[in-house]
């Protein structure tokens, strides 16, 4: 009965996911960011780039370069890309799913990453992290998290992908003979929401929180 039931809910779908989505142009997009360690306290002083809706995502210097505040967060207002595009929701308890027209923006950050050395300074790694965030239209908000994670080929690009998951157990690279369990950080809070004083999706609002896991420890 499953069975016959996902086929018929696929059967429907079909016809709407070959609909075509509405291309986007770029848009106001105010952004409350903030960084945080494992305990929620901010972290101050920290440089890093934010690349929001932006179409050349992995170009070394896409998006905005900033450094959070004695209070870990950083406040300013970009241009970012928010489309709509489909995504799926889980019907009850049931492994069905059905579409549904989504707002999204993708997200990316290029944030330090400290490797400790024997007897040595750490070695710092600049990786992009990257999510996908969708908002129904109910406003609630989803993520897998910052589920890709990139570092810089020859080129200066962020195209080389050394995991995936980065806050959760299925991360899984060896980067200097280490093999890492997580990325080190979680996204913790995102809200995308369009700006009410605003003709609808002509002026967004996003908030987003990110924190910053322990740093590996070295082998006994």
């Amino acid at each position: 009965m499953q069975s016959f039931l996902r086929g018929f809910l696929v059967c429907l779908a079909l016809p709407l996911l070959a609909a075509p989505v509405a291309a986007a142009g770029t848009v106001p997009l105010d952004v409350e960011f903030k960084l945080t360690d494992i305990d929620y306290k901010p972290l101050a002083g920290v440089p890093l780039r934010l690349v929001l809706g932006a179409a050349d995502w992995q170009a070394p210097d896409a998006g905005v370069r900033i450094v959070t505040g004695e209070d870990g967060t950083a406040r300013f207002t970009t241009q970012a890309v928010v489309d709509c595009r489909w995504d799926f929701s889980n019907i009850g308890f049931t492994p069905l799913r059905m579409p549904f027209r989504a707002d999204h923006i993708a997200v990316a950050a290029e944030l330090p990453f400290a490797m400790p050395k024997k007897d040595a300074d750490d070695i710092i790694h600049h990786w992009l992290y990257t999510a996908d965030i969708n908002r129904d239209s109910g406003g609630d908000c989803s993520t897998d998290d910052l589920d890709k994670v990139y570092a810089a080929g020859a080129d200066g690009r962020f195209s080389k992908l050394i995991g995936g998951n980065a806050s959760g157990p299925n991360f899984h690279t060896l980067v200097d003979s280490w093999m890492l369990s997580s990325a080190g950080y979680k996204l913790w809070e995102f809200m995308l929401a369009p700006d009410e004083t605003a003709p609808a999706g002509k002026r967004w609002h996003l908030k987003l929180a990110i924190m910053r896991l322990p740093k590996p420890r070295l082998p006994q």
